[in-house]
């Protein structure tokens, strides 16, 4: 019997066995070892089936996730997914031809600010959005984005400017959503994006011009590979007109701005630039020439002055405030949880020139009488002050003399203060002013009327800006002989005038004025008279010891002394809180250190545990006069309620300062007593962190260990202390420093 001839391969002749007989193909019976064979084939089939059907599975997986449906060439979809595919269910009877029957979008809740003493606070000095003359509103969150697109979506909005069609609306809230999540890895977040971008091919112009559309570009040009970005950037500087001045594809714009300054600051100047930083910097140096060269038009348009404003900002390296960058809508929808490193900076001899041209333009430009009244223009004007007095102070001078002498002195007083728009210009001119231009803005518009304007709700913030500016406590002369403006002349006016300026909802400006006591170190025992005579404390002598929770939470002495029936609630106020942490700081802080140790230790507990009080505890433990007798004398003080500390959201934090001000001694006593409500601390949120930060555990049961561990971090808190508390934000030491070394000399 003839043996059976052998079996083909189902490849056929292919590839790199196509010269070979059938009888010596590798699927040949011929062949004596059936394990290499099988291991062989599935090698095959791995890299010839198996491989590309994974890469089309994981694509068609990215555009199901957006699109909600599987691509037509997607064979491999199961049999349930293909009425999916064919929607809207065309090919079956009764199905409608569009369905409108989608459940409502799953809010988990709504999200807001419980305080804004948070980790991440997002309101500087003065910043804090007011509703009412006492209480900070606090405005509840808007809906998450890709909820609130769709319940427009729902109802036929395609979002405002350009328009786009249902299927593209839907598929970008889709993209909004998918962003919103995590992705698995970095792999599959940049087939994501790449795929979004593949979308959007031939139609970016249109699309970036639409509202959402627009704010999903934001999101994901950050994200953008460099070809993509740079394509998407020339396309933007082909198109600048209608860019700067559409009120969507302007975002973008700024957006691309943002994202070429950051990545030519990270590149080294001694390595030089690579090819895609190099392109980056020539781009941003063309746009910012562009909104330059038409300045003329560009200054009153509400969405091009912005672009004026970006460019400014992103030349010069100087960070300005989210008021002036951003408009009242668009500083609603700021994400103030989210980290930020601030702008970058840049130094290139390129970007100086640029500032230096637009500048000796800028000032010399006699169209700026009329633009000190808009909105939009006198935004640009500020913008202009504050970047030239960091890169081109010359320049800076020139263009405030020509402010103030030729504009701002030919406006009547009573119309001086009519127009926000003027009132912001004054205020940034006095921002930057030297003493010459200070003494000269101080006796046009402020002198005599401090006290009107500082009880005016609107208008408050013109007086804390000019007590920020002031620089002299004493009287002088200027180098050109020009008398200097002293704060006591400012102070005098404005003392007298606290409890009016209470009573009309303006605390901001006696905080301004304790601040600027604690700055120039003077009249700050008068400062204190004042409050206590404001709160009604000062006589008989006796009322002195009530000034902090009188201070803290705004009340006066007869409302504080009140029946227990009828007394308010303890709730420490924000303002009262700022000024009492500015008090700390005096020279001589005796009388507030005596009156937070004599509360009542009810009362005390009250103001810790409270969001604003407690950061009366970091002003306390970080004032130079406040001594470590004192800091002992707060510590018996609390002694027996270190457990009720430990378990609320602030009193934590309160706890927190006296844990990291304490010797190692009295934090054995803080640990010792919380050991003691062990079950109570592991039974609440904010005790379980403090049991697992304070190392309670440890020092349970093994004291000496834990004690060699607390003494080695306090020797490194120690050793950093000195290089690290010094320094200040802008660099240079703080008074504390100089001081030490005067005495060293």
């Amino acid at each position: 019997m003839m043996p059976p001839k052998p079996m083909p391969s189902p490849l056929g002749r292919v590839g790199i066995f196509r010269h070979l007989p059938i009888e010596q193909l590798p699927m040949s019976r011929s062949l004596p070892c059936g394990k290499l064979r099988k291991l062989f084939w599935c090698w095959w089939l791995w890299l010839l089936v198996l491989f590309p059907w994974r890469l089309r599975t994981k694509k068609a997986e990215q555009y199901y996730s957006i699109h909600g449906v599987y691509p037509k060439w997607y064979t491999y979809r199961t049999p349930g997914y293909t009425a999916v595919q064919s929607y809207p269910y065309l090919a079956y009877a009764g199905y409608p031809s569009t369905y409108t029957a989608y459940p409502a979008a799953y809010t988990a809740g709504i999200k807001n600010v419980v305080s804004p003493y948070y980790a991440a606070y997002p309101y500087g000095y003065n910043s804090y959005p007011y509703a009412a003359p006492y209480m900070p509103y606090v405005a509840p969150a808007a809906p998450e984005a890709p909820a609130k697109a769709r319940k427009y979506g729902r109802k036929g909005l395609y979002g405002r400017g350009k328009n786009v069609d249902e299927e593209t609306y839907n598929y970008f809230v889709r993209v909004m959503e998918r962003l919103n999540e995590e992705f698995e890895d970095e792999e599959e977040k940049d087939m994501f994006v790449v795929n979004v971008f593949e979308q959007t091919a031939g139609k970016e112009m249109d699309l970036i011009c639409n509202q959402v559309v627009s704010k999903v570009m934001e999101k994901l040009l950050p994200l953008a590979k460099n070809e993509t970005l740079e394509f998407f950037a020339d396309l933007l500087l082909q198109n600048m007109r209608i860019i700067c001045t559409d009120p969507y594809a302007s975002h973008v714009l700024e957006k691309v701005m943002r994202i070429c300054l950051e990545k030519i600051s990270k590149t080294n100047p001694d390595d030089g630039m690579d090819q895609h930083s190099a392109f980056c910097l020539k781009w941003l140096s063309s746009a910012s020439r562009y909104a330059f060269n038409n300045v003329e038009e560009f200054i009153s348009d509400i969405y091009a002055s912005h672009i004026l404003r970006t460019s400014l900002e992103c030349l010069s390296g100087v960070e300005l405030d989210t008021l002036l960058m951003k408009s009242y809508r668009s500083r609603r929808h700021i994400d103030h949880t989210a980290s930020s490193d601030g702008i970058p900076k840049y130094e290139s001899a390129e970007f100086v020139t640029m500032l230096r041209d637009f500048g000796e333009r800028f000032a010399s430009w006699p169209q700026l009488h009329d633009m000190v009244r808009s909105q939009d223009s006198s935004a640009v004007i500020q913008t202009v002050l504050f970047c030239l007095n960091k890169t081109a102070p010359d320049l800076c001078k020139k263009l405030l003399v020509f402010l103030v002498k030729d504009i701002l002195s030919a406006i009547q007083p009573d119309d001086m203060f009519s127009s926000s728009a003027v009132v912001h210009t004054l205020e940034a001119c006095v921002a930057v002013s030297d003493d010459e231009i200070f003494r000269q803005l101080y006796q046009t518009h402020f002198k005599g009327r401090l006290k009107a304007l500082a009880e005016n709700f609107d208008l408050k913030f013109s007086v804390v800006k000019l007590l920020e500016a002031v620089k002299d406590k004493e009287v002088g002369f200027s180098l050109t002989h020009v008398p200097i403006v002293q704060f006591a002349e400012i102070f005098e006016e404005l003392a007298p005038a606290m409890e009016d300026i209470f009573a009309a909802g303006c605390g901001t400006v006696v905080l301004g004025l304790a601040n600027a006591c604690k700055r120039l170190s003077t009249l700050q025992a008068k400062f204190l008279q004042s409050l206590m005579e404001t709160f009604h404390c000062f006589t008989p002598e006796i009322r002195q010891i009530k000034i902090v929770p009188l201070v803290s939470r705004l009340i006066t002495y007869e409302v504080a002394e009140q029946p227990a029936d009828d007394q308010p609630a303890f709730k420490c106020h924000i303002i009262g809180s700022q000024i009492v942490q500015s008090l700390l700081h005096f020279g001589k802080p005796i009388k507030i250190v005596q009156s937070l140790l004599e509360m009542d230790t009810s009362q005390l507990r009250d103001l810790l545990n409270d969001s604003f009080g407690s950061r009366i505890m970091d002003a306390f433990f970080s004032a130079e006069f406040v001594g470590e007798k004192s800091h002992d004398k707060l510590f018996q003080k609390l002694q027996g309620c270190f457990c009720s500390l430990a378990t609320s959201k602030f009193g934590s934090r309160s706890l927190d300062a006296i844990w990291q001000a304490s010797s190692v001694k009295t934090r054995q006593l803080i640990g010792e007593e919380l050991l003691q409500k062990e079950t109570a601390l592991l039974g609440d949120f904010f005790g379980r962190i403090i049991f697992g930060k304070y190392a309670l555990p440890l020092l349970k049961k093994q004291k000496g260990d834990w004690k060699t561990m607390q003494d080695k971090e306090s020797k490194k808190r120690k050793l950093f202390a000195d290089i690290v508390d010094p320094i200040m934000d802008d660099g240079e030491t703080s008074d504390r420093v100089k001081k030490k070394k005067k005495t060293k000399s």
